[in-house]
């Protein structure tokens, strides 16, 4: 991120580029840089502040949302007023989320003292993006009481928490409960994942989560009411815009002011503020205004994918509305406009969900309206309800009554999911645009845009005879091995309670790289880093051989001596001498992976220690690859140097997590590696490593490295990129 200073250049070339007609191109760049410069020197002069004191610091703070309950304790997002006893100005109070071990509430002001910690996310070509996620919510670290320290906090009595616990305390008992509060109040963690699942398949996602479609539908309702005030008095000329805005206000401050509500509410006063200008203006210069509105206000939100979702969809219906002879009308034209937005927008959400629902059409037919006129005014009016008698709990039961069609309907969507590789994805979005082209343009323009999806989707780079792949999954292992349309796991990476790597990395990695079902799936041990997610693997990726060194487990022994061939590949076991009731470290399943078309080699050798290294080496000749996946995620336990020595490798990659419990790898195992020339990789510091091999060489690439050296990745990661 470049100085303050650059902002003296940039806001002297606006100053010019106004006084010359031949310069106003220069405007929208000039703002550009200045606004993005403004916001990330911001940010980083915040985290500057934050990060200065000890790890250990005092803050004085006040809750800014909802505490949810996760495995450890509760997580929020806090404003730091102050720290040490030095009071921060306006500009200077960062945000963070606090993990406290009491459940804290909207407004509580506290003061306590918390280990302050950076934010390390993984990194995959797939999953979740927590750098991303932090900047797009202004979130710049994350900082844990701990339950042996002392605090206290004073509670305000938020309005906003007395609403939300008074409708959660009557809604918690319902079936649908869970989404009555996403609807109200933007909370969707207590929505099971299947559920979510439902509503992924049935394309009905942005129904639940708060979105501008809600704050619209408010919206529309009090612009309504106000029109109905408006034919009984004239006086009431401006009724319709203040009851709509005050309700979506309302909607809005409910849902804490998230950024989708803050982009729709935005979006509501500037199209307010268009219409009462005397000014016409087209529908897609509308669009393009509020459009750069948003991003002069929250630059950073163009991380957030729902940007681009509900500006994408807003931005495809007033193309279509423009473009397109509107010769039908009722539902005619809403079925029209729906096919429009389904296709215009599928590569969006084929990127966001690694599918598309082939179906969400005629659900978005159905439940669209059905949101809008009948559950969410029902919401709004029992919530209003609950506030005037608490004891009355009849409407709430009658919003549980209208979400029933929706869940049971939804339930058979996953029959119409189709789950798309990242290919796949490519050809869905040429197919998108050249449709909107065809619509929109003329024939000539349609060829173009063809030409262009053509070269898009033509793969320029040379196929590789195989790959490894060493996923970012934290402290654990998961690495995928690839031949073609073939793979290979070995390892699936950590659990926890509800989800794991498998579900949210390994899984969706084999999908958008196209596979379906596994040739070899190999668990090197059984503690939960490395096989925390086998059952999932065995159950939704079919593998037809399934290698363990543990009893009962699996249909391939993996015991020395053990060897499989597959493809170009060789696969031979070198470690352990015998099956075990029970796989630990020293039992891990120690595989050596070597082509036959080119001369090189990858060692797995999974967690084994010291001893088990020693035994290996009394065939040394068999150890020695090009590639070394580093044992026991670089402990000083494991990478004896004599191990090192007859492996002899040109790289070590380490599995490794940044900023975790067990504080690996060992520096002293780093260097034992870097002092005989072995170049060192670990997913910790450079997400994740794939290898590529070639007949005639092999390329390593890491995804940090490549693709990952954003600013903000080295400020909210404290510089380690």
């Amino acid at each position: 991120m470049p100085d303050w200073i650059w902002l003296a250049p940039c806001f002297g070339c606006l100053v010019v580029s106004l006084k010359l007609n031949r310069l106003r191109v220069l405007i929208g760049p000039s703002i550009a840089c200045a606004v993005i410069l403004i916001h990330g020197n911001l940010l980083q002069h915040q985290t500057n502040e934050l990060f200065k004191a000890e790890q250990n610091i005092i803050i004085n703070a006040e809750v800014d949302s909802f505490f949810k309950q996760i495995s450890h304790g509760f997580q929020g997002i806090v404003v730091v007023r102050s720290i040490n006893g030095r009071k921060l100005n306006a500009f200077e109070q960062p945000k963070i989320w606090l993990v406290s071990p009491n459940q804290l509430e909207i407004g509580d002001k506290l003061t306590t003292q918390m280990v302050i910690k950076p934010i390390t996310g993984l990194m995959n070509d797939v999953g979740f993006d927590a750098e991303k996620h932090a900047l797009a919510k202004g979130v710049i670290a994350k900082g844990t009481i701990r339950h042996s320290t002392s605090f206290y906090f004073v509670r305000s009595g938020s309005l906003r928490q007395v609403i939300f616990s008074r409708a959660s305390e009557q809604t918690s008992r319902l079936d649908n409960g869970p989404l009555i509060e996403a609807l109200l109040f933007g909370m969707r963690h207590r929505i099971s994942d299947e559920v979510w699942e439902r509503f992924k398949g049935a394309g009905l996602s942005h129904l639940i989560a708060i979105s501008g479609l809600h704050i619209g539908i408010i919206f529309g309702v009090g612009w309504w009411a106000g029109r109905i005030l408006l034919t009984i008095s004239p006086r009431m000329f401006f009724a319709p815009v203040l009851i709509g805005l005050s309700l979506a206000m309302l909607y809005a401050w409910l849902a804490g002011f998230s950024i989708p509500t803050r982009r729709a509410l935005l979006m509501c006063v500037l199209f307010s503020a268009l219409q009462f200008s005397g000014r016409y203006l087209p529908l897609l210069m509308k669009w393009l205004v509020v459009f750069a509105a948003l991003l002069v206000m929250e630059p950073f939100s163009t991380l957030d994918m729902g940007l681009w979702m509900s500006m994408s969809a807003v931005g495809t219906i007033f193309i279509y509305l423009a473009v397109k002879n509107r010769t039908r009308r009722g539902v005619g034209l809403a079925i029209e406009i729906q096919c429009f937005i389904v296709i215009a927008m599928s590569p969006i959400v084929a990127a966001l969900f690694q599918g598309i629902s082939l179906s969400s059409v005629l659900y978005n037919l159905l439940f669209v309206p059905w949101f809008s006129f009948v559950v969410i005014p029902i919401a709004f009016l029992s919530l209003l309800v609950s506030l005037w008698d608490s004891s009355y709990a009849m409407t709430w039961q009658l919003v549980n009554l209208t979400l029933e069609p929706v869940v049971f309907l939804s339930s058979f969507s996953h029959f119409s999911w189709l789950s798309l590789s990242a290919f796949h994805i490519t050809l869905l979005s040429a197919f998108a645009i050249i449709v909107c082209l065809s619509i929109w343009l003329n024939r000539q323009a349609l060829v173009l845009g063809i030409g262009i999806a053509a070269f898009a989707t033509y793969d320029w780079k040379p196929t590789p005879l195989w790959e490894l792949v060493v996923l970012d999954v934290g402290h654990g292992l998961a690495v995928v091995v690839i031949q073609g349309r073939r793979a290979l796991v070995y390892d699936t990476g950590p659990s926890w309670e509800g989800s794991g790597i498998t579900q949210q990395v390994v899984i969706p990695y084999l999908q958008a790289r196209g596979i379906d079902s596994l040739d070899f799936f190999i668990v090197s041990h059984f503690d939960n880093d490395h096989a925390g997610g086998w059952e999932e693997i065995e159950g939704t990726m079919n593998s037809s051989v399934f290698v363990s060194s543990q009893h009962r487990t699996g249909n391939a022994e993996c015991v020395e001596g053990a060897s499989w061939e597959w493809g170009d590949l060789t696969l031979e076991v070198l470690w352990p001498p015998k099956l075990v009731p029970r796989a630990y470290n020293p039992q891990s399943c120690v595989v050596k992976l070597t082509s036959r078309q080119a001369p090189f080699s990858v060692l797995l050798p999974g967690d084994i220690e010291s001893i088990a290294e020693w035994l290996l080496l009394r065939n040394k000749t068999r150890l020695d690859s090009d590639i070394l996946l580093v044992p026991h995620h670089g402990s000083k336990t494991s990478s004896l140097p004599q191990f090192i020595d007859a492996v002899s490798p040109d790289y070590a990659i380490a599995s490794t997590a940044k900023v975790g419990r067990w504080a690996l790898p060992d520096a002293s195992v780093v260097a034992r590696y870097e002092q005989r020339g072995v170049i060192w990789k670990e997913t910790g510091r450079s997400g994740q490593v794939t290898v590529e091999f070639y007949p005639d060489g092999y390329q390593v690439e890491a995804l940090r490295e490549s693709k990952g050296r954003a600013w903000y990745r080295q400020m909210l990661r404290k510089g380690v990129e």
